[in-house]
């Protein structure tokens, strides 16, 4: 569909205002107060959705686009009524500089949307959109107005966002609904430009309701084949041992995810309510796992302090730490992980939601973990739930925490690196081919010396 130039300019003009008068209002909120950080994330919602229509505003096909856009070298030699060249070149013509001392934000977001990224830390149930919901709950019968479907979403604290992870489990009823969550999934991952993930996928829920787990891999194996095949992105599972139901049933699991020889299920990770369920009470089940081979990840440090994080590390052996949020206050584990290489997956967004340890973007640790050398990686852990994406996580780090593109970069470098994928440098200098392509349209690539 086509739209008149003056149609985008005057909507991207209103949702600057709206941006820029959200933003106003969320920076007079008050720190010390109990209903901050519920209201602080309704802005976060606002703008992110607000930002998310800007970006799909301007990939829009402009018709009779004003000759004015474009530079005068572009038009030399070619026929101003022809418009086909000139949309082609839309895209690349319309790109910012971010090499000015204060490039333009929105510049700085569509930089970071282009280039390619990995995540590895997110909920394959938290990656399920509002639309596909909608038709899992109406094909399996499952009455629900807009406006109860709505109010889910319309949490204000932990255990709203809780309900909300069962509500999206409630929608499945036979194993051949997961493919509808990977084809979700697989959807996040094309609009952020995100060519490598490691998704956490939670059974037990799905087990006591009577879905075979087998199955259930199947389905999701073979659908990421086919998006493999047709995206060229790559799609791993790591299966939630969940401290939720205990340690027996974490046991359960693990012995269901040896039983099953798929290379995209690729380990495990201990995720759940952190204060039921100390990591040390599964150290067992973390050792077999790492015997047969299994890569072991552990949320750690988000609702509990910087002892629960020792305990994931040194008796169970993660190799890497779910959120982390807590180790800066033992400069001793700060060490300690940045000396083994211990990686910390850092989601700002859930962090400030949660409101533990960090209730503003400003105040989170990230930007001292950077500081200090630790190995990290910048995730979103439940994008469609917290309405967020990976562009928004990074671009949060250079708006709240100072950190220059460059920085930014270096962190899409680590989170190669903290992957499982096998062969991290041939994925890495891929995607590094193309950041410097980016780069170069961005006028971010070094200029040449002068003789």
């Amino acid at each position: 569909m086509e739209v008149q130039f003056s149609e985008i300019l005057n909507r991207i003009l209103v949702i600057d205002r709206d941006i820029a008068e959200l933003n106003r209002l969320k920076s007079r909120l008050p720190e010390d107060r109990p209903y901050s950080p519920s209201l602080q994330l309704t802005f976060d919602k606002q703008i992110n959705t607000l930002l998310n229509e800007r970006v799909s505003i301007m990939e829009l096909p402009v018709l009779n686009p004003p000759l004015w856009l474009f530079p005068k070298e572009t038009l030399q030699g070619q026929k101003a009524t022809d418009e086909t060249s000139i949309l082609k070149e839309r895209k690349s013509l319309l790109a910012g500089d971010l090499s000015v001392p204060h490039p333009n934000e929105q510049d700085v977001i569509n930089f970071i949307r282009e280039i390619p990224k990995s995540e590895i830390h997110l909920h394959l149930e938290a990656c399920v959109n509002k639309e596909t919901l909608k038709f899992l709950y109406k094909k399996n019968g499952i009455e629900i107005t807009d406006k109860e479907f709505e109010d889910k979403y319309n949490f204000k604290d932990l255990m709203g966002f809780i309900q909300v992870f069962f509500f999206v489990q409630g929608a499945v009823k036979e194993a051949s609904d997961l493919g509808y969550f990977i084809d979700s999934l697989a959807e996040y991952m094309r609009s952020n430009n995100i060519v490598y993930c490691e998704t956490f996928f939670a059974p037990s829920k799905f087990i006591q309701n009577g879905l075979d787990f087998d199955e259930m891999v199947e389905v999701m194996v073979n659908r990421i084949r086919q998006i493999e095949v047709k995206d060229g992105v790559t799609i791993r599972l790591l299966v939630d041992v969940s401290r939720s139901f205990g340690p027996e049933n974490a046991m359960n699991n693990l012995k269901r995810v040896l039983g099953v020889k798929h290379k995209e299920i690729i380990g495990i990770g201990l995720g759940g309510a952190e204060l039921m369920g100390p990591a040390k009470d599964y150290a067992e089940v973390f050792k077999v796992a790492r015997d047969s081979g299994l890569r072991t990840v552990a949320h750690s440090g988000e609702d509990d302090g910087p002892w629960a994080i020792w305990d994931a590390v040194s008796l169970c052996k993660a190799e890497r730490i779910g959120h982390g949020t807590s180790a800066i206050q033992d400069p001793e584990l700060v060490k300690y992980m940045k000396d083994n290489k211990i990686p910390i997956e850092i989601c700002v967004t859930s962090n400030v939601f949660t409101a533990k340890y960090v209730r503003k973007e400003q105040n989170h640790p990230v930007r001292y973990y950077y500081d200090q050398g630790l190995t990290l990686c910048i995730n979103t852990d439940d994008p469609e739930i917290f309405n967020v994406n990976l562009t928004y996580e990074y671009f949060k780090l250079y708006r709240f925490l100072d950190f220059s593109i460059d920085e930014i970069i270096d962190l899409v470098k680590q989170s190669v690196y903290c992957t499982f994928h096998p062969q991290k440098e041939t994925l890495w200098k891929q995607m590094e081919e193309k950041i410097e392509a980016i780069k170069v349209k961005y006028n971010l690539a070094p200029q040449p010396a002068l003789v």
